[in-house]
């Protein structure tokens, strides 16, 4: 039945959503999370082991172009250059 719905037959609010995505994403999302709560990272989360990846890559002694570059703190280039896995 869901895939007769057109987007005036879904609710108002997931208007932006479809605009991003696309109704018939939507719909897939629908029949796997629908009535559960989803939780979506924000950018800075989802992308910040890739850019401590880069830091770490790119590391050549000089702390301070690393901040100036990825736009954070010396010290967080050490905590990401010093940080052990336990």
């Amino acid at each position: 039945m869901l895939e007769y719905l057109t987007k005036e037959d879904l609710p108002e609010s997931l208007g932006d959503i479809i605009d991003t995505i696309g109704i018939e994403n939507v719909k897939e999302l629908i029949k796997l999370a629908g009535g559960g709560n989803v939780y979506i990272p924000s950018e800075n989360s989802v992308v910040k082991s890739f850019r401590n990846k880069l830091i770490k890559e790119n590391f050549d002694g000089n702390y301070k172009n690393l901040a100036r570059r990825f736009g954070i703190t010396e010290m967080q280039v050490r905590n990401i250059i010093n940080y052990k896995k336990a």
